[in-house]
């Protein structure tokens, strides 16, 4: 598995590392269950919110639909309302690349971002994908005013496949958004935040093909590198990642009470 910081070249054993951290129940707490949605919960000492494991069943989404929405930065700028902005800084390889990714919060929390290598194998037509990411320090890219610069220390994705119209969506995530929360938003991760996050792909998911057929429908860089636009990555702009360094970029937000969130996000039920 990658260490935090590290940039390399992912292995067979780094994404076998990932489909096992998807699957396996051990030491895994159930927290929250509905419908076809499982969440269970983590404790370690990298964070204050908890490590967090999903699972979703998607009768009626492929696992390449699943994959290609997940994969489509153009399209997330259309349906995560969550997001302030996001593009890739440069490629890696056919299967990885540094991207940085803003994220709105609700007011009066400050915006979060931030930098991660991403990586992802594609198995096949009727087969398994995986994806995963963690933070990286890219020197062009550092801690930026108005946001505080939030941390993944793994984040990964399994979608299996089950048949050509149905999946099971495996996430898993260990991250640390940056500065000091109030406990009711470390509670509320698993029980509101983590499922409306799997909702709200799932419908992303039902209107994908859909709006891929009237935009760039041939363009899907993920698929094929050659269409990859964003420079080779430069090694000199890769940096140690000290945590302690983001200190400066973070803020106390911890006596922020429910009452006083503004949140205009209409679709998130």
């Amino acid at each position: 598995m990658l260490n935090l910081g590290e940039v390399k070249l992912p292995t067979d054993k780094d994404y076998e590392d990932m489909r096992q951290l998807c699957e396996s129940e051990q030491g895994w707490t159930i927290d929250y269950t509905k419908n076809n949605i499982k969440i269970w919960t983590k404790q370690n000492e990298q964070s204050p919110f908890k490590m967090i494991r999903a699972r979703c069943e998607l009768s009626d989404v492929s696992a390449s639909v699943l994959y290609n929405v997940i994969q489509d930065d153009d399209y997330r700028r259309q349906w995560d309302t969550k997001l302030d902005t996001c593009h890739d800084i440069c490629y890696i390889s056919p299967c990885s690349n540094i991207g940085y990714y803003a994220f709105k919060s609700p007011k009066p929390f400050k915006n979060r971002d931030f930098v991660t290598q991403r990586c992802w194998l594609d198995l096949g037509e009727n087969n398994d994908k995986i994806l995963f990411n963690h933070s990286v320090n890219h020197a062009k890219f550092p801690p930026k005013k108005g946001y505080v610069r939030g941390v993944s220390f793994i984040t990964a994705t399994l979608i299996k496949y089950t048949s050509p119209k149905s999946c099971i969506f495996y996430y898993v995530t260990q991250s640390d958004p940056g500065g000091s929360f109030p406990a009711w938003v470390v509670n509320s991760t698993t029980r509101v935040i983590a499922p409306k996050f799997m909702k709200k792909i799932y419908k992303a998911c039902l209107k994908y093909e859909k709006w891929k057929a009237k935009h760039n429908p041939g363009f899907m860089p993920w698929v094929n590198p050659e269409q990859v636009t964003v420079p080779r990555i430069d090694w000199n702009d890769i940096q140690t990642l000290d945590l302690s360094h983001f200190k400066n970029n973070q803020v106390d937000e911890s006596q922020i009470s429910e009452n006083q969130i503004q949140d205009n996000d209409a679709d998130e039920d």
